[in-house]
């Protein structure tokens, strides 16, 4: 549920609202993850000692949906491509390539139900990791999904949070991802969001959030920056 919930969350964010408003009575976004999740459990397959999965998928949605939602193809490609991987790597899953996503249109479906076919498939490089598993014969040339590095954030005290969310809230709050014991840290404070870039994005926190120095609405995190939130100062460092 962890990588639905900020799976929803980072495209909230990334589209300022529109998106959740484009999905409130169709299709939800956690619904295409969680049926991805879904595809992937019931085509696994054991190919020489491997659990081989679809990597390749093709979403067809209704015409008012994919009318509506055409415009946000490409960021909710690029996502749902994360989740796929990302529950890959969870479930120890191998495929034959990097996952791949794409949307159609469905003419017999109704709004708010959409198909998911999938299949088996060597796919152009591209963002989503994956490696090639040197164990296996040469016969299936199989992906093992993983991710290619865990960031990291580092307290003053030593105290390590590895961020293996795409997005990752940190806070004083029981909800927050990363509980901060300060008082002058906000509930849900910021959220360091992955992707080709790595942000830290302030919540509306009472008071601000500074990256190396500078208060920030978002900035982009390199390896070594400095996160200040309240009395609390986090390292990020891309391991």
């Amino acid at each position: 549920m962890g990588l639905l919930h900020n799976l929803e969350a980072r495209l909230n964010q990334i589209v300022n609202g529109s998106f959740s408003k484009a999905f409130k009575a169709e299709v939800q976004p956690v619904e295409l993850g969680a049926a991805l999740q879904q595809e992937l459990d019931n085509h696994a397959a054991l190919v020489n000692g491997q659990v081989v999965v679809p990597n390749v998928f093709s979403i067809e949605l209704s015409p008012t949906d994919f009318g509506r939602l055409n415009k946000y193809f490409g960021t909710l490609s690029t996502e749902l491509s994360v989740v796929v991987s990302n529950y890959g790597a969870e479930q120890r899953y191998s495929a034959l390539g990097r996952p791949d996503i794409s949307f159609g249109r469905g003419d017999n479906l109704d709004t708010g139900v959409f198909r998911i076919r999938s299949e088996s498939k060597e796919v152009a490089a591209q963002a989503v990791p994956a490696f090639v598993n040197p164990d296996l014969t040469s016969q299936i040339p199989v992906a093992v999904f993983t991710q290619s590095v865990t960031p990291t954030l580092t307290s003053v005290d030593g105290q390590e949070f590895r961020l293996t969310n795409s997005v990752t809230n940190i806070g004083r709050g029981e909800e927050a991802d990363i509980r901060v014991d300060d008082n002058s840290v906000s509930r849900i404070h910021c959220a360091v969001i992955l992707g080709t870039d790595v942000l830290v994005r302030d919540l509306g926190s009472t008071n601000g959030t500074m990256v190396d120095g500078v208060i920030a609405s978002e900035s982009a995190l390199r390896d070594g920056s400095i996160i200040k939130i309240g009395n609390t100062t986090l390292t990020y460092a891309k391991r």
